[in-house]
């Protein structure tokens, strides 16, 4: 069994010494990539591959193509912003609405999360922040957003990163190493997963994978928030406020990391109920 160390919050895994390990600073975040040294090159390729997708799905990134739908409401088609797009809109569609990358609109151009500085919008301007996930238009040749929207993929693109890196890394019949994006995680063999409290650095659990190709993915309320820690970036698309009832929220799986980025991020957000019963309703899907 592969041990990968990662050190991620709440998360994160130990790896076994065969394997190297390499990490850069990509899609706002450390990403490490772990295979066999053999390999060497094909980590090169794979932080290659991010940095493309990062040039499409940034909002930090003036050139990226995302940053200028987001100014400009009209880019010519991109395959990757292409496919992020219209796999949000299917998570929307099956968490009722809680994960809605029109978000942007608040978290992006009220608060301007993962800007240098951020503010604290009045109740009144969350208020009138206008979202509609039905305000995208995507063809073969362009995608336009209505101009009142503002798009935010940081709840499904670290997600989306790694789905794309294992599908790169399993055409090359690479099946031993792991991909993470800070709280995502792709083990492509069986792997050890330690959980890590939100509050402290201390470990709480150990999880032991059964079966290759686990996604892993979580959404915490404590590492990133504007002027005040109560102003974090999990927001309630329905209420325009910040989730209370989960302070983090890991979900273990064989599906996508993109799919259970979304959903990790569409829990937290939810009633402990609506959570409930939205883990009773995927769990014969993808858990």
């Amino acid at each position: 069994m592969r041990r990968l160390f990662v050190l991620l919050f709440p998360l994160f895994v130990l790896a076994q010494e065969e394997l190297q390990t390499r990490t850069q600073v990509l899609m706002g975040t450390f990403v490490s990539i772990s295979l066999p040294p053999k390999y060497n090159q094909e980590i090169t390729q794979s932080f290659e591959l991010l940095k493309r997708i990062e040039n499409s799905l940034s909002t930090y990134d003036e050139t990226a193509v995302l940053a200028n739908l987001n100014k400009d409401h009209h880019v010519k088609y991109d395959p990757y912003l292409a496919e992020a797009l219209t796999l949000s809109r299917d998570y929307y569609e099956q968490t009722n609405g809680y994960f809605d990358i029109t978000i942007g609109s608040i978290s992006k151009k009220l608060y301007h999360f993962g800007e240098e500085k951020t503010y604290s919008p009045s109740r009144q301007a969350l208020q009138s922040a206008h979202l509609d996930i039905h305000g995208i238009q995507i063809d073969n040749k362009q995608i336009i957003t209505d101009k009142n929207i503002t798009i935010d993929l940081g709840g499904m693109g670290k997600g989306y990163g790694a789905d794309k890196v294992s599908e790169y890394l399993n055409d090359k019949n690479i099946t031993k190493g792991t991909i993470a994006l800070s709280g995502d995680i792709r083990c492509l063999d069986r792997c050890e997963v330690y959980l890590q409290s939100p509050y402290s650095e201390q470990t709480f659990a150990k999880i032991q994978s059964k079966n290759p190709q686990l996604s892993i993915s979580t959404s915490g309320t404590y590492r990133r928030f504007a002027t005040t820690q109560s102003e974090h970036h999990l927001i309630n698309p329905k209420t325009a406020s910040q989730g209370r009832e989960f302070v983090s929220v890991s979900l273990f799986t064989t599906a996508n990391n993109a799919k259970i980025d979304a959903y990790a991020t569409a829990l937290s957000v939810m009633s402990r109920t609506e959570a409930l019963a939205f883990l009773k309703k995927i769990k014969r899907l993808v858990l």
